[in-house]
Parts: C-alpha cells; structure tokens; sequence
C-alpha cells in the first residue's frame, strides 16, 4: 500500500506531533534548525516504509523554489513534484504576525505553482512552542481551507507548572552552553 495525502495528514497530526513533542521535551531539539533536521528524518523514515528504494517520495530540506524564490523549511515530492510544503518554527510562544506571514507564503506557493500545472495537496506550519494554545490562526481559513493545516505543538498543554519551570531552566542552559 501507498499512503496517500489522508495517511500522510494523519501521521502527521498524531505520530509526528507526538514524536516531535517528546523531542522537545527531551532536549533533543534546541533550535529551528534541530526541529527542521528531526522533522525530516521522522518524516522520511515515515514514508521509507511505504517506499524503501524512494522512487515515488522524497522528502527535502530546504529546497530552493526558483520560480517562487522561496526555501520552504521541508518539502515532499511525489513523483519529482512537489506535493506537501511544510514551514517549522521554533519559539517560546508563536505570534499571529508570523503564522499569518507563513500561512500567506504557502499560499502564495500553491498559486503560484498551480499556474505551473503543479497541483499542491497540503501546506502545513508545525510549531514547536514552550507556551500558548494550541492553534493561533482562528476563523475560516479562505483559500487555504483544504489546503493549510497549523499543527501547534505546546508543552504548556502536557507538562505541569512546576515542570515548565525546571524545563525551562534545563532548556537554557542547554541552548546556551557557558563554559567556565
């Protein structure tokens, strides 16, 4: 069996959050670009099972667009075009400002790319933050309504107070190591 974009969507809420989440946790990701490095591995092996020789998937990191002149943080091609784009981001607590500026990039892309006979199935914005909750765009999505999906992932949301607080200690220390 091949996954399709539904297979690919579920994995993506629930597997892939929760696997992201506990590597956030764990401090295995520190930065953006830890979280974009993890996101594509945890991606790829997703696929590998469906596609071991990957001649139908490719998952890539930072791809630049030409025509676009943009580098989402990750893209999935199927059958050498693209079929997912996924922009990450990594924060202490997400802002309107910049989810809008990335839910206004992907859809950018998928028009853009649609004049180009290259139909875009999904366009995710997966967050990893410390606070908030849970998705920051609310309202009807326009557009983007079958198109756009934010996936917030909060440990505000799964870890108690008192908890946050010693995370966030070890976080920082961590994040920005001082010798001496």
């Amino acid at each position: 069996m091949k996954p399709g974009i539904k297979e690919l969507h579920i994995f993506i809420k629930d597997a892939f959050a929760k696997e992201i989440r506990y590597a956030y946790e764990h401090f295995e990701i520190l930065s953006e670009a830890d979280l974009q490095a993890h996101a594509w591995l945890t991606i790829r092996n997703f696929l590998k099972q469906y596609d071991p020789a990957s001649r139908k998937f490719q998952v890539l990191n930072k791809p630049y667009f030409k025509d676009l002149h943009i580098h989402p943080d990750l893209a999935i091609f199927r059958r050498k075009k693209p079929w997912v784009l996924i922009e990450l981001k990594e924060r202490r607590e997400l802002t309107v400002k910049s989810a809008k500026k990335e839910w206004n990039r992907l859809i950018t892309a998928k028009k853009a790319l649609k004049r180009k006979t290259v139909k875009l199935k999904r366009g995710y914005l997966i967050y990893v933050a410390l606070r908030g909750k849970g998705r920051i765009l609310l309202g009807p999505k326009g557009p983007g309504a079958k198109f756009f999906f934010e996936i917030p992932i909060v440990l505000e949301e799964h870890l108690l107070p008192k908890q946050i607080t010693t995370w966030e200690k070890d976080f920082r220390q961590l994040a920005k190591y001082i010798a001496g």
